[in-house]
């Protein structure tokens, strides 16, 4: 008990006062630790209000740039999170930097240990329906006082779905983790917010399947590299497409700080 008045007083003293917005091709970016990042997220809960937290990488830059309907959806995000070292290395191309690429899971892990703590609720939405149990059962183990309120597979008709979000209405929880992956997760979480008045809603991609223990981490060679997507393209060829984008997304930066020099 006193470990954790420690860790709750630890989050209390972080400043607040150094955050700020960097702009990534003109899409702005939250310039924040993670233990910022974490803080803010704790004000939009104490606040009771509805916000939906986006994590970005060159990819999704690229698909947003050139796709109304999510740039509409981005617009409406509350927070914008670099998860991709291509966001760092663009920033210190363009002038300005990015303070911490951060990693999804490390993110979740810490808001799910916070929400513990201090007894706040968490939904889950996302994976196959076994995966996602358990996704469900390894963070119990780890963290055996969560209250998660509920939890559903990815896989869902239309029927479903609005039971899934009477689920959700009714059990009111403060936190909802959804990994639909990218797009879908985010659009999916466009319509969600229509239907609520308050809670804190993360697109986390394929976070509930590496969690479930299914699908591995990327090698540490990667992951401290920030190439993790990279392994992903490499261990999922059919991703291959992704790879074009990212490299365009390159290319648009390179052009972007060539023009910014005239």
């Amino acid at each position: 008990m006193e470990r954790n008045r420690d860790i709750i007083l630890e989050y209390n003293q972080v400043n607040l006062a150094d955050v700020n917005i960097v702009n990534i091709l003109g899409l702005a970016i939250d310039n924040v630790l993670r233990d910022q990042s974490i803080v803010k997220v704790m004000n939009m809960i104490d606040k009771r209000s509805l916000h939906h937290i986006i994590f970005l990488n060159p990819y999704k830059i690229q698909k947003i740039k050139f796709n109304s309907d999510l740039r509409l959806i981005y617009s409406k995000a509350s927070m914008y999170l670099t998860n991709g070292a291509g966001i760092q290395w663009a920033a210190k191309m363009l002038g300005s930097s990015i303070k911490e690429r951060i990693s999804i899971l490390s993110f979740m892990m810490d808001l799910i240990r916070i929400a513990e703590m201090k007894e706040h609720t968490v939904f889950l939405v996302g994976g196959k329906p076994e995966i996602v149990e358990r996704a469900f059962f390894n963070i119990r183990k780890s963290f055996p006082k969560i209250r998660i309120v509920g939890r559903h597979s990815g896989y869902f008709s239309a029927d479903r779905e609005k039971a899934i979000i009477e689920a959700i209405q009714k059990s009111e929880p403060d936190i909802i983790f959804v990994g639909l992956g990218f797009p879908k997760e985010d659009e999916w979480i466009y319509k969600l917010k229509s239907e609520l008045k308050h809670g804190v809603i993360i697109s986390i991609g394929g976070s509930i399947d590496i969690i479930s223990g299914i699908i591995k981490k990327a090698p540490p060679f990667f992951m401290t590299r920030g190439l993790d997507w990279f392994y992903r393209i490499i261990t999922r060829p059919w991703r291959i497409g992704r790879l074009f984008m990212v490299m365009i997304f390159f290319v648009n930066v390179i052009f972007k700080r060539l023009f910014k020099k005239k």
